[in-house]
């Protein structure tokens, strides 16, 4: 394939994915700083003055929750609140028992066609007294001061699509990563000098050729400078930018980074997986444990465990209900000789019975390579590695993914005018030749 066919291609791209890079870039931007930002734009919801009394149990936070809305209930509880912060609890619509074969498998890019306007609300309680703060919908279409963070977020992860559409957003932004990293080898390579003939007096170098590539020569005119910066930016952060090129096919568009991971990096042995419970005929409504009983049963579970795996627990950290498997899940953090962990507990809603598992094999307790390697992907991609030098880049990033894509626009517009200026000028030109040849005759 010539040169001028991967130009083409990185021209138009490029422009197709525009619009999709210039939104998640400034939305990222933002997110580098999402939880620092929500915090200071709500206090009122996420923080209580600290007291000396002890906290409320959170399973009776959570039953202060639930009773706020006759049409909502709460399965999911935090057992922890960290001082200073207020309790959260989201908030499910109640449903008519149904049989869950009723439920349609959707694809992937159509994953929630059918969700609940009202899937989105969090109910914010003092921890000390709870009382209620306030609440508010983290789906909901709103940029006002409660809201505006997470609209962000949503705008950066599904294109802020309603929650029927969702999916579809996620998937759009899916394939243009998959494009965009395909891209990002197709810009690097034009970045290289052209081939030259042998001969010459003086003959440079391939690295020396090179080098301007490099460099943003601020001498020149405004075409000159925005192609250096798009060329030179685009280099020195290449390896960033493949790195939110390929970990965003990976959180969406797993059918494609999968694969590649695994044919890459080694794919992981075959996991235990949890022997299924029956299959229960209609959603759980009233499990025969009730939440107390959950977290009772919750703690025996995860102590026989951390004797059985060698951990301490360090503190309980959720207890939640899944009323369709009619299963609940206890997490808590642990602490074990290779650090910090989460060990859950999975057990029968009616029964107690712990979700049993096989033995599992040797093999598959050690994590693969293509694990290891998407994990740091996705710390980098999101910044949760390296504290606040790396969220800071990580912002600083976000700008200039915007900045390319502008400087990129700006380069294909300029050179389109000069061609269609060009055209106009032969097209006059053989205008006039005509009308000279036809008065000469």
């Amino acid at each position: 394939m010539t040169r001028q066919f991967w130009v083409l291609m990185h021209r138009y791209s490029g422009l197709t994915m525009t619009l999709f890079l210039v939104i998640t870039g400034l939305t990222g931007s933002v997110l580098a700083f999402k939880d620092e930002l929500d915090l200071w734009l709500n206090p009122d919801l996420l923080t209580v003055a600290k007291h000396d009394a002890p906290m409320l149990d959170p399973l009776v936070l959570r039953g202060k929750a639930e009773a706020q809305d006759p049409r909502m209930r709460v399965d999911s509880a935090p057992l922890y609140v960290e001082p200073g912060r207020s309790f959260e609890a989201g908030l499910a619509p109640r449903v008519k028992s149904a049989p869950i074969e009723q439920f349609v498998a959707l694809p992937d890019f159509l994953a929630g066609a059918f969700g609940d306007d009202e899937s989105g609300r969090v109910t914010y309680l003092d921890p000390y007294t709870g009382e209620t703060l306030g609440e508010r919908n983290l789906t909901a279409f709103s940029v006002g001061r409660a809201n505006i963070i997470w609209f962000i977020y949503r705008l950066h992860m599904t294109l802020a699509l309603p929650g029927r559409y969702s999916g579809l957003g996620a998937f759009i932004l899916g394939v243009t990563a998959l494009v965009w990293t395909i891209d990002c080898f197709v810009s690097f390579y034009l970045t290289f000098p052209r081939s030259r003939a042998s001969g010459g007096a003086i003959r440079k170098t391939w690295l020396s050729r090179w080098k301007p590539a490099w460099l943003i020569k601020w001498s020149g005119g405004a075409y000159r400078i925005n192609f250096d910066i798009h060329r030179a930016f685009g280099l020195w952060t290449f390896a960033m930018l493949f790195i939110f090129a390929w970990s965003s096919v990976g959180f969406n568009l797993n059918e494609v980074y999968t694969p590649v991971m695994n044919a890459l990096f080694g794919a992981p042995p075959p996991q235990p997986h949890a022997m299924a419970m029956p299959t229960r005929a209609v959603v759980l409504e009233n499990p025969a444990l009730d939440w107390p009983e959950a977290r009772a049963r919750g703690r025996v579970l995860l102590e026989e465990k951390a004797r059985k795996d060698g951990f301490t627990i360090k503190r309980e950290v959720i207890l939640a209900l899944d009323r369709e498997s009619g299963r609940y899940t206890m997490c808590a953090n642990t602490l074990a000789a290779a650090g910090e962990s989460p060990a859950c507990a999975e057990f029968d809603a009616e029964t107690g019975a712990e979700a049993s598992k096989p033995e599992p094999d040797p093999q598959a307790a050690k994590t693969p390579l293509s694990e290891t390697i998407s994990s740091l992907l996705a710390m980098l991609h999101m910044a949760r590695v390296f504290g606040l030098p790396m969220k800071i880049f990580v912002c600083v990033m976000g700008l200039v993914i915007t900045m390319l894509s502008v400087t990129g626009v700006y380069i294909w517009w300029k050179k389109r005018r000069a061609r269609m200026v060009s055209k106009a000028r032969r097209e006059a030109m053989d205008g006039e030749s005509a009308a000279a040849k036809i008065a000469a005759q």
